[in-house]
């Protein structure tokens, strides 16, 4: 039996019941019986390590999630009175906590979050009961990609039910494969009934008192129940004995059969009903292309909502920023304005962090990414290809066709399977998106069939080191896993090929999109997946939306995505591996890798400036309001029709507050002409400087950092329209105005000559400080006084000719430097401070101006391919930073204001264009 001191921790976290947090002589009682049962007893070292975890791990905290209400509506907190009362009691609860811990072996990391974070969205729902007041509820629940979101909502459920909901509508997607799904999880973990009769899921711990709800959905949907419902089907009311339930699409047909037969004379209008809006930024905001009327699905929904005056709309997502457009002025619509919950990150969770990393630190689980040659990919399938790309008709014809990273990845993925404990009665799934085309997933199939029953044969008929297939297998097992499987009883070579063998047999090769059904067919592919089938899913969009892949463990990412949200929801390889994080392997390009460690940043920003707003007593709308202003939303465009309530009549296309934001370079051009115009722009701005005799010109005690002070902000702003630093720099590259996940438009200005406009053109006498800072490398042959080059770890990307900063750190600057300006600057003693340099930008230390940093930057690159691209030393390529200083207190002054205006930037052709690629479809 394979095992290892993380299966003893999993055991552990979850022995212990619900709310009971065990003293240290329990923890230590119970590791040493789940050591006794692993066969661990003689590893004292390992011992004293795991309990030292699992001690750190039980007196955390609890995390309890961030929420933000509006305390000025007439509702009133409900759920403390009702847990007070004689009869209170939550079976559904019980027996779904009880179901997670024993048959989902979810533990105390898991469990204890959801309880605490469930119980406080319970708490601001509208008051389930009769006697008291109803009142309409919206809400927002954010969680991380793949964190539980869906367990939450229906943990969400089964107490709501508990305290006397009637009612509970899950709306899904249009795709009907998602919504079965959804069906098939709200059946095993709400339910505890598949069809009539079937007990499944919680339905073992539900006590006998305890009333089943009633499905009003089934396998297809709303469609056949719709008339047998005004036949037979009770509706829900209050002296019904039991509760229902309904899964059911965002589709405009079946949402308006069934509104049709749930408002009816014979339903009380003050029902509580729980409606929760699964990936509520698909279709539920209204999107209307051309005028102000909202489109037929968030008609709907609107309507749905008003049919009882005790409905609750939970509106539950990882991309939030469809959410923010809705115009919160329309009282029907969906803005959430009652609350914002955002459900803490489990310790457990496998998220970008430890994966990828961040702006300020690299990945904490070290080995699980591995790097696309993208050269060598590019001549098998190019990057940006189209939607009729065929390979090369030879490769379709040869053995083995398919790339040579991608079956490597293949064979990682057939020895994980093996070493994964207990993998014989395990769900196992790779995932290669590769294209968000079908016609080009389809070839990828193909040829990843051809792939699985060539090694196939080979383990069956010629499992030795003879055949270069096994070679590839041993190689992979002893560079990559020899070792890995701690355990009593290490596998070795010959053990390995003889339970690959058996693998082979449950392998299975299945296309996920619109048009896949033919190629299943034609291939036998089982509609029903086995309970230990080993899965090699081949798809596109279809499979980074909403679809859970059970057990997947190796994932091939091959796509370009600027936009942060929409890559995050591409990483379906997010989340829980239980007993196997350390075989799971995800293979990207290196820009992909960069990208999500800034994409993690924008988020964890995001929580830190809710959980500012919490303490300033923000509301929802206020919260709505900062959003949309947030930089890292940037110009975008999530559905065309969307930003309608963004578009002004004064031609104002986007409007951001930078205040307290890190405003910096990180990703620099290495085009030469674009060297040249930013070097001219600096000594243009260098020579006005020197001649105008307003123009102050201080330095450090040791000469080492010199700063220009009242630099008139007209000579910033000539400066930055000329500046631009590389393609997708947020702040300083030109604005890419994006659509989804469509190949972005470049407008002709960047985010920092905006901000430099805005407040050049409201504060006409603002006036700058202008700093030039050092680092180790050569003095800089671009001014007369000391500068030295800074150096910095990079990469280079080919496509768009461009130095990325990606080493521990993908920063420019560090707080040190802001310090070094402000104690220039100030005219009082400069505080320390343990956290972020933005506790440093304040109005105290550098006045009302706000400050340019320069830097020359010596590129190291990763690799020695592209060396001859890299400037020579004195040749740094020119970086910059801005500071904005505000008040510790809102000063209502916009000293961040940048303001983006339609007939300036983007011109009449650039949003036609837009709007052409709105009318395609998400997946061809």
């Amino acid at each position: 039996m394979m095992s290892s001191w993380s299966e003893a921790v999993q055991m552990v976290t979850r022995w212990f019941p619900q709310g009971n947090k065990p003293d240290e002589e329990q923890i230590a009682q119970t590791l040493r019986s789940a050591a006794n049962y692993l066969h661990l007893n003689n590893d004292s070292a390992g011992f004293e390590r795991t309990f030292r975890e699992l001690r750190k791990l039980f007196n955390e905290k609890i995390p309890e999630g961030i929420t933000l209400t509006d305390s000025s509506t007439t509702w009133t907190e409900w759920l403390p009175e009702l847990k007070q009362a004689e009869h209170w009691s939550t079976p559904r609860w019980d027996a779904y906590y009880r179901y997670l811990q024993e048959k989902e072996n979810a533990d105390w990391t898991q469990l204890q979050p959801l309880d605490k974070s469930t119980d406080a969205i319970l708490s601001l729902l509208s008051d389930p009961r009769h006697d008291h007041p109803s009142v309409a509820r919206k809400g927002l629940v954010l969680g991380d990609v793949q964190s539980g979101k869906t367990r939450t909502y229906l943990a969400l459920m089964n107490k709501a039910v508990d305290c006397g909901y009637k009612l509970v509508i899950v709306l899904t997607s249009d795709n009907e494969n998602l919504r079965q799904q959804t069906q098939t999880r709200v059946d095993s973990d709400f339910l505890g009934l598949s069809g009539p009769r079937t007990r499944v899921g919680i339905s073992e711990y539900l006590q006998r008192t305890a009333k089943t709800p009633l499905s009003l959905t089934n396998e297809d949907d709303f469609v056949k129940a719709y008339d047998k419902a005004f036949r037979s089907f009770p509706r829900p009311s209050w002296d019904y004995p039991s509760s229902f339930v309904a899964v059911i699409k965002k589709n405009a047909s079946i949402l308006n059969k069934f509104t049709k037969w749930l408002n009816n004379p014979e339903f009380a209008k003050d029902i509580p009903i729980l409606i929760i809006d699964d990936e509520s930024d698909y279709a539920s905001v209204n999107s209307a292309k051309y005028d102000n009327s909202p489109t037929r699905i968030n008609d709907l929904l609107r309507k749905l909502c008003k049919v009882s005056q005790r409905t609750s709309y939970v509106a539950v997502t990882a991309t939030p920023f469809a959410n923010i457009f809705i115009d919160d002025s329309i009282e029907e619509d969906l803005f959430p304005k009652d609350f914002i919950h955002i459900m803490p990150t489990p310790y457990s969770y496998i998220g970008a962090k430890r994966l990828f990393g961040d702006l300020d630190s690299p990945a904490e689980q070290k080995g699980c990414v591995k790097q696309l040659d993208e050269d060598e990919l590019d001549n098998w399938l190019p990057l940006n290809h189209k939607k009729d790309y065929r390979f090369e008709e030879h490769l379709l014809d040869i053995e083995e066709p398919l790339d040579a990273q991608v079956r490597c990845a293949l064979d990682y993925f057939l020895i994980a399977c093996v070493l994964r404990p207990n993998s014989e009665e395990k769900r196992q799934s790779m995932l290669i998106h590769m294209s968000r085309f079908t016609e080009v997933q389809r070839q990828i199939a193909d040829m990843v069939q051809v792939f699985v029953g060539n090694i196939s044969n080979a383990l069956r008929f010629h499992a030795d080191d003879s055949d270069p297939r096994i070679q590839c297998l041993h190689t992979v097992f002893d560079q990559e896993y020899r070792g890995s499987n701690q355990t009593a009883d290490p596998i070795t070579w010959e053990k390995m090929l003889q339970k690959m063998r058996l693998l082979t047999s449950r392998l299975q090769v299945r296309l996920v999109n619109s048009k896949a059904g033919p190629w299943n067919d034609a291939n036998q592919i089982p509609h029903e997946v086995a309970s230990n089938e080993c899965t090699i899913y081949i798809g596109g969009d279809q499979l980074s939306r909403g679809m859970t892949l059970e057990g997947l463990i190796c994932s091939v990412f091959y796509r370009r995505v600027t936009a942060s949200d929409t890559l995050l929801q591409m990483g379906r390889w997010f989340g829980y591996r239980p007993d196997y994080a350390q075989y799971q392997r995800i293979w990207l390009l290196q820009q992909s890798i960069t990208d999500y460690r800034y994409s993690y940043s924008i988020v964890e920003e995001l929580k830190e400036s809710t959980q500012r707003m919490k303490r300033q007593g923000m509301t929802p709308k206020q919260f709505g309001l900062a959003i949309r202003k947030n930089p890292n939303k940037g110009v975008r465009i999530t559905n065309y029709g969307k930003m309608r309530n963004a578009q002004e009549t004064n031609g104002q296309l986007a409007e951001f507050n930078l205040a307290g934001e890190i405003i910096e370079s990180i990703r620099l051009s290495a085009n030469k002409n674009r060297i040249q115009r930013n070097n001219s722009a600096f000594a243009e701005l260098i020579n006005f400087c020197n001649r105008d005799s307003q123009v102050l010109h201080s330095d450090d005690r040791r000469g080492k950092t010199v700063v220009f002070q009242h630099v008139p902000g007209q000579a910033v702003a000539d400066f930055m329209a000329e500046y631009r630093s590389g393609y997708n720099d947020k702040y300083f590259g030109q604005t890419l105005m994006q659509y989804r996940d469509r190949d972005p438009i470049e407008l002709k200005t960047s985010m920092a000559a905006e901000y430099v406009k805005t407040q050049t053109r409201e504060n006409p006498d603002i006036t700058w400080n202008i700093a030039f800072m050092n680092g180790d490398g050569e003095q800089s042959n671009s001014v007369t006084f000391p500068w030295k080059e800074v150096i910095r770890s990079s990469s280079y990307e080919k496509d768009h000719d461009v130095f990325a900063i990606n080493g521990k750190k993908m920063r420019l600057a560090s707080k040190t430097d802001i310090v070094k300006v402000a104690s220039i600057v100030s005219s009082i003693p400069i505080e320390k401070h343990d956290g972020t340099e933005r506790q440093y930008y304040l109005t105290k230390y550098f006045g009302v101006n706000p400050t340019l940093m320069f830097y020359r930057v010596s590129i190291k690159l990763d690799c020695d391919k592209y060396a001859h691209l890299v400037p020579t030393s004195g040749h740094g390529l020119l970086a910059v930073k801005i500071a904005i200083p505000a008040d510790e207190f809102d000063d209502g002054k916009n000293r961040g204001k940048a303001v983006y205006y339609y007939n300036t930037v983007a011109t009449k052709q650039q949003y036609e264009l837009l709007r052409e690629q709105a009318e395609e479809g998400d997946e061809e």
